[in-house]
C-alpha cells in the first residue's frame, strides 16, 4: 500500500511535468504573439509618420526653391566649385573674387510723335530791292521794298509776304502802297489731292478810294500736278473783306470762286511763280475783285543765293468808289537775297 502511494505520488509530478510545460508555451506564445502585434501597429505608425515627413519635406523644398533660398535640383547650382577628387588632398578654398556690380540700364528712350519742327524753326527769308530814277524833263524815282518768309514741313506750308511801293513824279506823291499777305495751307496728305487754307491780307493805299482794307479768306484746294517740276493747284473757299476811310465803308461778304497757284522750275537757275484770286461779293453778285501776279526768277549766284525777278501784278475791282481806275497794273524789277 505504502509502495502504491509512493509510485503515485512520483507519477503524478511526471505526467504533470508536459501539461506545465504545455501551459507555459502556451502562455509564451500568446505574449509572442501580442507582443509581435504591437510591433506591427508599431511599423504601421512609423510608416504613416515617415510618409507624413517625406511630404512635408517635400512641400518645405518647393518653398524654399521658390523663394530663391536653395537653387533648384534641375539648375547647377551657381558660384559652387566642384568636390576635389578623393585621391588628392583638399586645398584651401581660393578667395572669391568681389565681382563688379553690373552697370544699371539705361531707362529705354521715350519716342516723341513725329509732329515735324517747330513752327519757328526751318523758315527761309529773301529781301528784293528795286529802285529806278529818271531826270531832266520828266522826273520820276521808284522804290520797292520786300520781305518774304516761307516754311514748308510734310503737313504744312505757311509764308509771309510785304511789299512797299513809293514813287514821285516831279516832286508829286503819285505811289505810296502796303501789301501784306499771309497764308497757311494744310497740304493734302499721301494718296490724297485735298487739302485746306486760309489766308488774311492787308492794303493801305494813298491813291485809293479807301485808305486801308483788311480781308480773310479760308477753303479747300486741290492739287493738280506736283512734280519735281511742277506744282499746280486750285483754291475755292469763302470769307470776306472791309474797308477804313472810304466813301462806302462796308463789309463785303466774298466768295473765292477760282484761286490757281503754279510754280514751275525750268532749270536750277530759272522758274515761274503765278497765282490768280477771283472773289465775288454774295450780297451783290455784280461786284468782284481780281487779283494776279505773275515772276519770273533768275539765279545769278548761288553762292550769295542772288537772284533777279520780273514781276507784273495785276489787280481789277469792278466799284473802287471815288471815281478811281478799275485796274492797277504794276511792273517791278528787283534784285533778291536768300537767308
Amino acid at each position: 500500500m505504502a509502495i502504491r502511494r509512493f509510485i503515485v505520488c512520483l507519477l503524478v509530478p511526471l505526467l504533470a511535468l508536459p501539461c506545465t510545460a504545455r501551459i507555459d508555451a502556451d502562455f509564451e506564445a500568446t505574449e509572442a504573439l501580442a507582443e509581435l502585434q504591437a510591433a506591427q501597429a508599431a511599423y504601421t505608425l512609423a510608416m504613416a509618420q515617415l510618409e507624413l515627413a517625406q511630404g512635408n519635406l517635400e512641400r518645405a523644398t518647393l518653398h524654399a526653391i521658390a523663394v530663391g533660398a536653395i537653387p533648384s535640383p534641375q539648375q547647377p547650382a551657381e558660384n559652387v566649385p566642384p568636390a576635389p577628387p578623393a585621391n588628392q588632398a583638399e586645398k584651401p578654398a581660393p578667395t572669391p573674387k568681389a565681382e563688379p556690380k553690373p552697370t544699371p540700364a539705361p531707362p529705354p528712350e521715350v519716342k516723341k510723335k513725329d509732329e515735324g519742327p517747330s513752327f519757328w524753326e526751318g523758315w527761309k527769308r529773301s529781301v528784293r530791292v528795286g529802285f529806278n530814277t529818271a531826270t531832266g524833263n520828266t522826273e520820276n524815282s521808284n522804290l520797292n521794298l520786300q520781305f518774304h518768309t516761307v516754311r514748308k514741313s510734310k503737313k504744312y506750308r505757311t509764308k509771309f509776304d510785304s511789299e512797299y511801293r513809293f514813287a514821285t513824279r516831279n516832286g508829286v506823291d503819285s505811289q505810296n502802297r502796303l501789301d501784306l499777305d499771309f497764308r497757311h495751307e494744310w497740304l493734302a496728305p499721301e494718296g490724297s489731292k485735298i487739302g485746306w487754307w486760309t489766308t488774311a491780307s492787308f492794303e493801305a493805299d494813298e491813291f485809293q478810294d479807301w485808305d486801308y482794307r483788311a480781308s480773310a479768306h479760308g477753303g479747300i484746294s486741290y492739287q493738280f500736278i506736283k512734280n519735281d517740276k511742277t506744282n499746280f493747284k486750285g483754291r475755292t473757299g469763302f470769307g470776306g473783306s472791309q474797308t477804313f476811310g472810304g466813301t462806302n465803308d462796308e463789309f463785303r461778304p466774298e466768295a473765292l470762286v477760282t484761286g490757281l497757284d503754279l510754280r514751275h522750275r525750268f532749270n536750277e537757275t530759272m522758274n515761274i511763280e503765278g497765282g490768280m484770286e477771283y472773289f465775288v461779293d454774295v450780297s451783290q453778285v455784280t461786284r468782284d475783285r481780281l487779283n494776279n501776279h505773275l515772276k519770273w526768277n533768275i539765279m545769278l549766284d548761288k553762292e550769295s543765293n542772288m537772284n533777279l525777278q520780273f514781276k507784273l501784278t495785276h489787280k481789277y475791282d469792278s466799284q473802287p468808289g471815288g471815281g478811281k481806275d478799275n485796274n492797277d497794273l504794276y511792273f517791278d524789277i528787283t534784285v533778291g537775297w536768300q537767308f
